[in-house]
Order: C-alpha cells, then structure tokens, then sequence
C-alpha cells in the first residue's frame, strides 16, 4: 500500500498532544509519546476511490459492494505523530475500499474505550478496529462486542480474549532488531570496550518485552557492559533519567532508549549538555528525531521503526474482510526497518513523507 500522506486524509488526526503508540498495556494507560486528551476523530469514505492505489480492491464493483459497510475505530488517543500516521492509513483503507468510517478516541481512560465500544455497539457497526488499553481490563468491552456478533480486529496492543486477528508488530523483535544493530557497532567501533545504558521500561507488556528481545540480542557482544538501567516513558522522565545516568556514570559510551518519547528525551538531554560524543539508538521515528540524526549536534546513530501507516491500512482492510464473512489471519505483523545516521538519504525521504503529519 502506498503512503499517501495527503492532508485530506489526516486533517482529523492532528488533534492534540503527543502520544506514541506501541504494544499491550497491562495498566489503563498504554505506552505513551506523552499524555493530553484529544478529541474524536471521524470520517465517511464510502465513495471517491483512489484510483491505481495498492489495496484498493478490485474497482468499481468491490467498493460499491462495500458501501453498505461502516467499520468503527477505537483508538487510545488521536495526538502524536505515530498515531497520526495510524489514522492516516485507516482513513486510506477506508476511503480505498469504499466503505463508511469513524474513529472516536479514549484519551487512554479505560472507562471511555468501554463507552466507545458500547456506542459502537448501539449503533450496529459492521465490524470494529481497537487497540485496547489493557490486556486484562479491555477484555469486557471487547467481548461486549464480540456478543453482539460485531467482528473485531485488534491493532497495536494485545487483549486477553480472542479476536478475528491481531495487527502489529512482534515487540521482542522490534528491540532485538536495534540491539543486534548496536552489536555490530559496538564491536567494531568501540575495539577496547565500551558501557552502555539503558532506558527501558518494566510496566507494560510491550516494554518489557522490546527490552528482553534487545538485552537478548547484545547479551554476548564483544566488550559492551551494561552499567545503568533506568525507566523512563515519556519525554520529561527520558530526559532527567538520562541527566541522571551521565552524572552517576560519566563514562558512559552509548544509550539505548525503548520508545520514541524517551527517546526524545535523550536526545534532548545530550543537546542539552553539548555532549555530541555519546551514541544513542532507539526506538520509532518521527520527523523531530529524523531531524536530530541528519543533526551534528547529537550522535542519534540508529532507529528502529514500525510502520504505523501500513498498520492502520491493515486493520481496517481486515475488518472490512471480517464483516464481509471472510477469513484473515490470525495474526499479522508488519516488518520493521531501521534508519542509521549513515544513511543520510533514507533519512531525507523519511521527512519529506512525514513531515505533513507534524504541521
């Protein structure tokens, strides 16, 4: 599927704040970019197909079929470039495959995703696309929709119930992908050893799981020794956790960051500091951080990245598969890419694609 990032099609996701999607929550908030509550989002797109876009189906005659579909989106929060993205693409499948659509957002509460789903419900939806808050406290709402025989496709985060099929990422892979990367780096740039923190996270699902598959991957890399370990989350706690790593350990070399806003925390704390000598890599791009890898400022070598636009374009053709009757894969998970700061036309291409989104 093509990413058309045309203003149109993202207009509703630019609603607030800054958010960043990722992985199950076993609390009522998900990982977060940054918390701020956002508005619904909603859109029709039962007609003006896109002609010559990939996932658009065969023409005229599949989309007129699926007029009569309307498909309901609950997100966590419609704030932040990586949701904006995800919205983007859901809108696009919608638009492309002809059929009726809205998003409403939680604002990352658990008793509002419970409304949302319970006004989906009311309103008799064909089908409905979620990415639950929480693995065990969504599990009445989901199944409140599964009763009503409305099918469900679960984006992003995990729930402890079934589903016609998940959407999204492995997260173990999604951190054991930037840890065999600074592997690599590490023994061949640093020959005489080199100490590494890491920002991670214990509280959700989706944390602890993309640190166990990076810790895995550097486990047996040639001189790297881990020699801080702190969680951070959103922007402020990465920037004062990584002022507090490199005044405890000024010896530290390189810093991993598990999600973007810790991420961005780092970075933020590194200018800061004028400190452009220690390497960090992580975790999701956004336009502000590809912007910070083109920068001399800051030595942002490597991210690791869903695409959250090819995610939201799936859950939605998936749904509307489902309300057709139609079988889908259980599970389907999107590949993942990593920008290096070497890579300097990737990084100039990322922007341009992107940067409609952060207006």
């Amino acid at each position: 599927m093509k990413k058309k990032f045309l203003s149109g099609l993202i207009c509703a996701a630019m609603v607030a704040g800054m958010l960043a999607g990722c992985g199950a929550s076993e609390k009522s908030t998900t990982e977060a970019a940054a918390t701020g509550s956002s508005q619904a989002a909603s859109t029709e797109a039962a007609g003006d197909t896109a002609a010559g876009t990939e996932g658009a189906g065969e023409a005229g005659g599949e989309t007129a079929a699926n007029g009569d579909l309307t498909i309901g989106s609950v997100i966590m929060n419609t704030s932040g470039e990586w949701f904006a993205e995800v919205i983007a693409g859901q809108e696009a499948a919608a638009k492309d495959l002809g059929v009726k659509f809205s998003i409403v957002s939680s604002d990352n509460e658990v008793s509002k995703e419970s409304d949302n789903v319970a006004t989906y419900v009311a309103q008799q939806v064909d089908a409905l696309v979620i990415s639950p808050l929480s693995v065990d406290a969504s599990v009445a709402a989901v199944e409140s929709a599964k009763d009503a025989s409305i099918p469900i496709v679960n984006w992003n985060t995990t729930v402890n119930t079934d589903t016609e099929g998940f959407v999204g990422v492995s997260n173990y892979d999604l951190g054991g992908k930037t840890g065999e990367y600074v592997k690599e780096y590490v023994e061949k740039n640093f020959p005489d050893g080199c100490k590494m923190a890491i920002i991670g996270n214990s509280s959700y699902e989706v944390g602890v799981e993309r640190c166990k598959g990076f810790k895995d991957a550097i486990k047996d890399a040639a001189g790297l020794e881990v020699v801080a370990e702190q969680d951070a989350e959103l922007q402020e706690e990465g920037l004062d956790i990584t002022e507090q790593i490199l005044t405890a350990n000024p010896d530290v070399q390189l810093i991993w960051a598990w999600n973007q806003t810790s991420l961005l925390g780092c970075v933020a704390a590194l200018q800061n500091a004028g400190n452009a000598e220690v390497v960090v890599m992580g975790t999701d791009m956004s336009v502000d951080l590809a912007k910070d890898m083109q920068s001399e400022a800051v030595k942002l070598q490597a991210i690791t990245t869903q695409m959250p636009y090819d995610i939201g374009y799936k859950a939605v053709e998936n749904a509307v598969k489902a309300a057709k009757g139609e079988t889908i894969d259980k599970e389907t998970l999107v590949p993942l890419k990593t920008y290096t700061k070497d890579n300097a036309d990737e990084i100039q291409t990322y922007i341009d694609e992107h940067k409609d989104l952060v207006k």
